[in-house]
């Protein structure tokens, strides 16, 4: 580089390492290996959160710049508050502590690295701080001294290899006690202003005064508004869809279904609101479920405003993503999308919705898609007040359609006033799709796998491996393929059982290496595992997802039938009970996993009345049939037996008691009982 081409700036460098990294290499390479990916995956996603960037992360190192030194310093302390709760999980010595330094500093830019004197001294920071702390320069403390709820404590000038002069230390202190208190620095008392200058000061405020009152009885002359691109409201339409559920507020009207170009700004004038439509109040009374203690919401499936029917898929991708990302807040409480989508295409009311979800907030909203332009209309209510808390309108690119789902999830978050701390923000926006058409081939297949069929299944492992083709680095599809083949061994598809399930978990630990904070992708695993008959495994996963999606029905569903299969079935009743709650109005999956567990459990009554809800629905599933029989064995009810037991082999003709054997997740002794009651209901 020459020095014309010498690019200079100013930046906030934080620079990271491991404590007593070579001890822990040394005594378990693979273990600390896996362990230094893993927390690097969490400092990446807390540092793009406060808006910086990763510059380079060889070995055990870490060095990333920000362009505010107050977001480099709250990121720092976030990132050790976050591995400090992960470690308290491992055995001391297996422990991964960090430790940070953040610096003020002038570097040279050279293509993506930074260079020079500034980064040298976060460097020489880091090493001076503790193993879990953060030290930071004065040049920082000086920008931040004031600005964050911390503590400091002054280590007086320190002679840092390299660098000439002697640097101002500060050791960042993170307890809540320390906060505002700065231990060790001798104040230097201000000089006194001269009488002149606090003489000026008062002139100026009288004259600041003046200027304000005159302002505010003097009526202002009217001026042209320069209206933002970004906030231009469309004309409101002549007649609302008959599909939208409420009137929208005045803020997120109905796009008609034209172009998205908006109009030029100075065609446009700023229309005066009028008041926000009332909405009907829900009652507490009337509701189907008791309120949850903390905020509670349902998202309706957003309508597709497009003439395009083929945009469906891309419109309900969309209200899935934002039911996912809020389903992993800890402290909301969230509809499944089974539930809310069984109002898709129905003009229904908040209130309704409300009353029948059990829920307090709703969320309803349209998307237009005209090319590459999008257009997204969403709205918050409250249905106990009746009242909009928030509106918006997004006219953008397609491709900023996850930044948009993002962008919407954090502000119902922040309107019903959720408290997340950085770690639980990073796993809300957690990693998802880039590619447009992946994602739509995703939600297919999810809709496809849910109806437990062998035709189903196979169509959604197809959409699957096309997703993951066109997007390899989204999670999602991969949890998805890993269910389409553990579901070949329980429909019977599959000619090798052993190699269906090794390939199932091969697709989830690959999803787990994309994002290790996807729940879905470990209540898989824990699926996978009771196949093995991994009970302790299985629980364990089961547990793990649902500490990582504490919104998840489907991660509660897993556990109560896991639990059923380890021969503790009376356990798993009130997990499949909250995945009900949660999921109100599920896909029959929910209901053929009920069943197996009420009929586990010895509730065979109502091990048949949920049998029958799957046969409704899908009378070509083997599965609830398989229950159906035992359970009226088990009654003395063999005619109706015999009648399923016909059912299976008519579904397949190919089932048989040997297979099932091999195949069955549950304990020995449940699987000689079963076979015992199949073969009483005519199967051999």
């Amino acid at each position: 580089m020459t020095t014309q081409e010498v690019k200079r700036k100013l930046t906030a460098i934080l620079s990271a390492d491991v404590k007593g990294y070579s001890r822990l290499m040394g005594e378990d390479e693979k273990g600390t290996v896996g362990t230094l990916n893993a927390y690097k995956e969490v400092m990446t996603g807390m540092i793009q959160h406060h808006r910086g960037r990763v510059v380079d992360a060889p070995g055990d190192n870490l060095l990333a710049e920000f362009a505010s030194v107050v977001d480099a310093v709250e990121c720092a302390v976030e990132i050790q508050k976050e591995l400090k709760t992960r470690n308290a999980a491992l055995p001391e010595n297996r422990r991964m502590e960090f430790r940070i330094g953040v610096n003020l500093g002038d570097v040279i830019e050279d293509g993506e690295q930074i260079l020079g004197d500034g980064v040298n001294i976060a460097a020489r920071l880091e090493s001076l701080s503790e193993a879990g702390g953060i030290c930071i320069s004065g040049t920082a403390y000086d920008q931040v001294e004031n600005k964050l709820s911390l503590g400091y404590e002054y280590l007086g000038e320190q002679a840092v290899k390299n660098i000439v002069k002697p640097v101002r230390v500060y050791r960042v202190l993170m307890e809540p006690e320390a906060v505002g208190k700065v231990i060790g620095e001798k104040k230097v008392k201000p000089r006194p202003w001269p009488r002149a200058a606090v003489g000026l000061v008062i002139v100026l405020i009288i004259i600041v005064t003046a200027v304000v009152v005159w302002k505010i009885y003097t009526p202002p002359t009217p001026q042209p508004e320069v209206v933002s691109k970004e906030k231009i409201i469309a004309p409101q339409p002549e007649k609302p869809s008959a599909t939208i559920p409420t009137t929208p507020a005045p803020s997120v009207e109905t796009a008609p279904k034209e172009k998205l170009t908006p109009p030029s700004p100075e065609k446009v004038s700023k229309p005066v609101a009028p008041p926000a439509p009332k909405v009907e109040v829900a009652s507490k009374e009337k509701m189907a479920f008791p309120l949850p203690d903390k905020p509670s919401i349902a998202v309706l499936p957003f309508v597709n405003m497009s003439e395009d029917p083929k945009q469906e898929f891309f419109v309900d991708g969309m209200t899935e993503e934002i039911i996912t990302a809020l389903s992993k807040g800890p402290n909301l409480f969230v509809i499944a999308r089974n539930s809310t989508f069984t109002y898709k295409g129905k003009p229904v009311k908040v209130k309704q919705v409300s009353e029948e979800l059990g829920v307090r907030y709703v969320l309803e909203g349209s998307v237009q898609r005209s090319g590459d332009r999008i257009r997204v209309n969403a709205q918050l209510i409250d249905a106990l007040k009746g009242h909009h808390l928030w509106a918006e309108r997004y006219d953008r690119d397609v491709k900023d359609i996850f930044a948009i789902q993002d962008e919407i999830t954090m502000k119902i978050i922040t309107a019903l006033q959720v408290k997340l701390t950085s770690g639980e923000m990073i796993h809300v926006l957690a990693k998802g799709a880039k590619n447009i058409d992946a994602f739509t081939k995703y939600l297919q297949a999810v809709d496809l796998w849910t109806r437990l069929t062998k035709e189903s299944n196979a169509q959604a492992k197809k959409l699957l491996e096309e997703a993951i083709a066109l997007d390899p680095e989204y999670p999602g599809p991969y949890i998805g393929l890993a269910k389409t083949y553990g579901m070949d061994v329980f429909l019977g598809t599959t000619q090798s059982p052993e190699q269906s399930l090794a390939r199932a978990f091969e697709l989830a630990q690959k999803a787990i290496s994309l994002d290790n904070t996807n729940g879905a992708a470990y209540s898989v695993l824990s699926w996978l595992y009771a196949t093995k008959r991994q009970y302790e495994k299985a629980i364990a996963e089961s547990e793990r997802a649902i500490s990582l999606n504490p919104n998840s029905a489907e991660s509660y569903m897993r556990l109560g039938l896991v639990l059923a299969y380890a021969g503790r079935a009376e356990e798993g009743i009130p997990y499949m009970q909250n995945a009900l709650r949660l999921n109100p109005f599920p896909s029959p999956n929910y209901f053929s996993n009920l069943a197996i567990i009420y009929c586990e459990s010895g509730h065979y009554e109502k091990a048949i009345e949920a049998a029958k809800r799957v046969l409704q629905s899908e009378p070509n599933s083997p599965i609830p049939n398989v229950t159906l029989a035992i359970s009226y064995i088990r009654l003395g009810r063999e005619e109706e037996a015999r009648a399923a037991a016909a059912e299976i082999l008519r579904i397949n003709p190919k089932w048989s008691l040997d297979r099932y054997a091999k195949i069955a997740p549950y304990t020995q002794p449940q699987v000689e009982r079963n076979i015992e009651d199949l073969r009483k209901a005519g199967l051999k």
